[in-house]
């Protein structure tokens, strides 16, 4: 009895001890950040890693940190920064999207990211007016109007809204692939980046226009929070709920704007 006793003592405390583990927060165990710039020695091309004091910033799944982009490495190095006494690691978007784009850990592919991506486009929430409600319908025709005829304008496409949710004809397979091959262009990180962007926000036409630098992410998050922000106006908020949910979705869609763009373009540095 008191074997059987002792065994179960044990596992409860082993159980209570690993819950506790999993609420709370990392201590921070670093004092500086830095960046270094090294030569990688498979693609000769020059990479950039992020050092926690001298210790090199390795990702969830074990891997160094490997960076193309400097301006990246030193955005995530704020993000170490930044932290307190205590890492709030699920703040820290943009190392978030770095490790998620190296591990890869659900082993996604180009394929599989366009796919996921496109699968918002036919049942886009810009794409579908109320005629129900003037006001909102109003405010759906000023705001969701010129994503749609950006989107078009842009690569081409003939992408309509409509105001029937069992439409099924507002995008065409012809504007579909054309939108695959303007997701295609990007390389791996920036699809990672494209793909949380556009779940962020629960649509590509708003996350494309907030990428595209057509509308910045305040607008992009006032256009994916419309038909709430109408309802409140009529029958009022609660005011810091609907605030963090706000300020949520903005920290999200910035960083995945970040990741994109960092990943995009090719950056030079000069000494005089």
């Amino acid at each position: 009895m008191t074997s059987k006793l002792g065994l179960f003592t044990r596992r409860f405390v082993s159980n209570q001890a690993a819950s506790a583990s999993a609420l709370t927060k990392p201590k921070k165990f670093y004092k500086e950040v830095s960046v270094i710039n090294e030569t990688d020695e498979k693609t000769g091309n020059q990479i950039h890693k992020v050092l926690l004091d001298h210790r090199v910033l390795k990702t969830q799944g074990g891997q160094v940190l490997k960076l193309d982009s400097y301006p990246l490495a030193l955005a995530i190095a704020e993000e170490w920064s930044s932290q307190d006494e205590f890492l709030q690691l699920g703040q820290m978007r943009l190392t978030g999207l770095a490790f998620t784009a190296q591990d890869n850990p659900l082993e996604q592919t180009a394929d599989t990211i366009s796919q996921k991506i496109l699968d918002y486009v036919d049942g886009d929430t810009v794409l579908f007016f109320n005629p129900e409600s003037s006001k909102l319908h109003r405010y759906q025709s000023e705001k969701w109007a010129p994503l749609i005829q950006n989107l078009n304008s842009d690569i081409g496409t003939q992408i309509r809204y409509s105001e029937n949710i069992l439409d099924c004809d507002v995008a065409s397979n012809n504007d579909k692939d054309k939108i695959d091959r303007w997701i295609r262009q990007h390389n791996f990180p920036a699809l990672v980046g494209l793909q949380y962007a556009t779940e962020s926000v629960k649509s590509f036409i708003i996350a494309y226009n907030a990428l595209r630098h057509h509308i910045d992410p305040e607008t992009a998050i006032d256009a994916a929070t419309l038909e709430q922000r109408t309802q409140a106006e009529t029958w009022g908020n609660v005011e810091w709920a609907h605030g963090l949910e706000r300020e949520e979705l903005m920290t999200r869609l910035s960083a995945a704007c970040l990741f994109v763009y960092f990943n995009s373009n090719n950056f030079t540095s000069k000494t005089i």
